[in-house]
């Protein structure tokens, strides 16, 4: 079984250097195999294709993800600190799927977009303890934890999305840095004298 485990790790790690760099669509059985020194019959032992490779591809992105922030939030105790950190988390880990990868999933492939998407809602609702957590202690001003998690998830939502990306010209992490600015500083520049509130 073991072996057996090491080969699909082996599998998921050729495809996904290739489907990094050139997407899903572009990407062929033929090349995996190729860049492994296998055949296509012993990839198809493991992955009944291309579509199953890219399943497994995000189910382990998922949990490398999962064992990540979890050691993200037994390392710190400041609420601030760990959101900091698994936002900067996210922008490393995430960056080079958006490019290609998931600009093409989301329609090659949309009930795993989907999947991914309701994960990635989940993951961040879950910061809602965070605010709640900070505004407790004074690190945050004292908002409505749901409504400030709703404002964050609604953006990311709307600036992380492969249309939205590709129509602006805007890579995931210039979107999810401006995202995050907005969300915690604002847009108004208070330092301006004429600004009043």
């Amino acid at each position: 079984m073991k072996k057996d485990n090491t080969l699909q790790e082996k599998i998921l790690n050729a495809a996904q250097k290739r489907m990094i760099k050139f997407g899903y669509r572009k990407v062929t059985m033929d090349e995996i195999a190729q860049d492994l020194h296998m055949s296509k019959n012993t990839i198809y032992k493991s992955f009944a294709g291309k579509e199953e490779i890219a399943k497994g591809l995000i189910k382990r992105l998922q949990q490398q993800l999962d064992d990540a922030l979890a050691n993200i939030e037994k390392k710190y105790e400041d609420p601030l600190r760990i959101f900091s950190n698994s936002i900067l988390l996210l922008r490393i880990q995430l960056g080079p799927w958006f490019e290609h990868f998931f600009r093409e999933i989301s329609s090659e492939l949309p009930s795993l977009w989907k999947e991914f998407i309701h994960y990635r809602n989940g993951k961040i609702l879950g910061i809602r303890s965070l605010v709640e957590s900070g505004s407790r202690n004074g690190i945050f001003r004292p908002v409505n934890p749901s409504i400030a998690t709703e404002a964050y998830l609604g953006a990311v939502k709307a600036v992380t999305n492969p249309k939205f990306l590709e129509r602006e010209n805007l890579t995931f992490e210039q979107a999810l840095d401006a995202v995050l600015n907005i969300w915690s500083n604002g847009i108004v520049d208070l330092s301006d004298s004429h600004v009043t509130i």
